[in-house]
């Protein structure tokens, strides 16, 4: 937690900034905005409230999404990560989780938790044993499309489907990759008739060996990686209809980093100041985490955190302009009443950043708030000459 203390208003009634912290963690003016949060008693909430302009706050509700998970469930999803054979011992399992089981489980704690604003749907890939291929085929031929959950509102029946779909599944066949990714893109899946931006979320823990039309490489039965580009190229496309596409390349997707990096620029999805060669790298990469699945769960929470804890910055009319620096941000929850602070952070972890002309809360805040909160304030400065923020 960042170290702050709660301010008042200033000498001859001035207003200033409820927050004052010489070491960094949010105060405009003071350089690097670090997050954290801060516990407020009941009269620094009323002086946060007197320092909005106008006295002008709102309680936004989390702007409503469209999310389509695209999963990996290709043979190579058996492995644990980080296995080793055993020297004349090659029958004997791996201790430890699979990839796949890490996935399930960090998918089904994370879709138990997201909120009903949004609309979710779930496809694996090839979800089918399926073959090398010649001859072009439709995507039917190398993935299972009959088998994935349409996107739909994330009512408890919905959570269920979902986590039945998990429990259902188990890998098998090689990886059409550009197919999934092309097929889970259409209509049918991504329905317009859901309101709020639209989201796909690409996990794949290697390189894909089957082309977007099932087809291989030459003289190979279907291990050989094939080209990348398709699918950068077709993430760039769906960027340009409005779909922002998050990847995470699991163990085993060293390989396949600088697609995936590229695809997450593509995307619209890169991390601040990240190389397609990394490090770090645009796109999630876990294929160094000690780990996996605690990685990943985390990893999950943060990338849907940004989906599911968004909220817009309202037009304040009467020709006034919002300052950023002068937004705060109050949550309610049962054990009391907290100030997030801004965190221009890359990981952000704790306080919230400014997006647009929108206000998102960072991974473990958004977890948090999804978990326990009763309500959220945001409260805006205007840039009037009425407000005074400290140094």
């Amino acid at each position: 937690m960042t170290a702050a203390t709660a301010g008042a208003v200033g000498s001859a009634g001035s207003p200033t900034l409820v927050v004052d912290s010489p070491g960094g963690g949010g105060s405009p003016g003071s350089g690097a905005k670090t997050g954290g949060i801060l516990p407020l008693t009941p009269e620094q909430v009323a002086a946060i409230n007197n320092n909005a302009c106008d006295g002008w706050s709102v309680e936004p509700e989390s702007k409503p999404a469209v999310l389509e998970f695209v999963v990996d469930t290709s043979l190579s999803m058996n492995e644990v990560p980080g296995a080793t054979t055993q020297p004349g011992r090659p029958n004997t399992p791996a201790a430890g989780p699979t990839k796949w089981q890490s996935t399930r489980d960090a998918l089904k704690s994370v879709i138990s938790t997201l909120p009903d604003t949004l609309a979710v749907g779930l496809l694996f890939y090839p979800n089918m044993a399926n073959q090398a291929r010649t001859r072009p085929a439709s995507a039917d031929s190398c993935v299972n499309t009959n088998a994935g959950t349409a996107p739909a509102p994330l009512t408890a029946a919905q959570k269920a489907n979902l986590i039945a779909a998990l429990d259902a599944t188990n890998p098998n066949g090689w990886t059409p990759t550009d197919a999934a990714y092309q097929y889970a893109l259409q209509a049918a899946t991504l329905p317009a008739q859901f309101p709020g931006d639209k989201y796909m979320l690409l996990i794949t823990d290697g390189q894909p060996t089957l082309r977007g039309d099932c087809t291989s490489a030459a003289n190979n039965a279907g291990i050989t990686p094939v080209e990348s580009q398709p699918i950068i190229d077709h993430v760039a496309a769906a960027l340009g209809q409005g779909v922002r596409t998050f990847l995470i390349g699991s163990p085993g997707s060293e390989g396949g980093r600088a697609w995936m990096s590229q695809a997450a620029i593509e995307g619209g999805t890169a991390a601040a100041g990240c190389k397609v060669m990394g490090p770090p790298f645009c796109h999630l990469d876990m294929t160094t985490a000690s780990d996996f699945g605690v990685a990943l769960k985390a990893g999950l929470s943060k990338l849907t955190g940004s989906i599911a804890c968004t909220y817009d910055i309202p037009d304040p009319g009467q020709g006034q302009v919002i300052d950023p620096n002068l937004i705060n941000l109050v949550v309610t929850t049962a054990s009391g009443t907290e100030l997030v602070l801004p965190d221009e952070d890359a990981d952000c972890n704790e306080g919230f950043r400014i997006a647009g002309n929108q206000v998102v809360l960072c991974g473990g805040t958004c977890s948090r708030v999804q978990r326990e909160h009763d309500s959220i304030q945001l409260l805006f400065g205007c840039q009037s000459g009425m407000i005074e923020v400290p140094k």
